[in-house]
């Protein structure tokens, strides 16, 4: 009886815990600092391969390879922040001229700048990095019945990782008040073609496949699970 008492008591802090974090950001107007997309070197030639695929941006300057990662990405994680975290995102233009801006159209601010220029409740800065897992070029592959194997990969093929930290800040002070992030790999080794991109350059969705699209979602939904980790 007293063990049933006990976890229902943690079970009911837990519970309260989260919901006076969910309680904090909700309904708090949010402004975007900064959003950048960074590619392993190693990746960048088997990505930009494919670039023919993707629409060309209203920025020439921009890549228009990052330009439809960037904002696929965003527009799953700030449908995910305003949904399930209960942020009141403002426009990325919300401050006009008080803020400056990269190619992309986020903006591209300090917070030392944003704290003097904007009136938000919070701010946010997020970075997003595709990579190989372990090594560009190397993975450990099981074998049943057998000790791992190092084999070397092939021109084509790869094993992405994606990665999204997002760094929050509040209208106190220049420290942030939590720092999330959320991870996805690739299940598997995988032959990098066009489908690979299937969502972010075409409507296809599917999310029994291996694609960045579906890396991307996988993210920002442990992302989501880190924001309220945060205490």
């Amino acid at each position: 009886m007293k063990k049933i008492i006990i976890l229902s008591t943690i079970l009911l802090s837990l519970l309260l815990s989260e919901n006076a974090l969910a309680q904090k950001y909700r309904k708090k107007e949010v402004s975007v600092i900064s959003f950048k997309l960074s590619i392993n070197n190693d990746y960048r030639g088997k990505i930009d391969a494919f670039s023919s695929y993707f629409n060309e941006p209203k920025n020439k300057n921009a890549n228009r390879v990052d330009n439809l990662i960037i904002y696929t990405a965003w527009d799953l994680i700030s449908e995910k922040l305003r949904n399930e975290i209960g942020m009141i995102i403002l426009p990325l233009d919300a401050y006009g001229n008080k803020f400056s801006y990269d190619v992309y159209g986020f903006p591209d601010v300090g917070i030392n700048k944003a704290l003097n220029k904007g009136q938000s409740k919070y701010y946010i800065k997020i970075d997003i990095e595709i990579g190989p897992e372990v090594s560009a070029k190397y993975i450990t592959k099981s074998q049943p019945d057998s000790a791992n194997q190092i084999i070397q990969l092939k021109d084509d093929e790869f094993k992405p990782k994606v990665t999204v930290n997002m760094t929050i800040y509040s209208d106190k002070g220049i420290i942030p008040v939590a720092n999330c992030i959320g991870e996805a790999n690739a299940e598997r080794v995988l032959t990098i073609d066009k489908s690979f991109f299937d969502g972010i350059i075409n409507s296809d969705e599917n999310t029994d496949k291996s694609t960045l699209f579906n890396l991307l979602k996988e993210a920002s939904r442990k992302l989501i699970i880190s924001v309220y980790s945060n205490k």
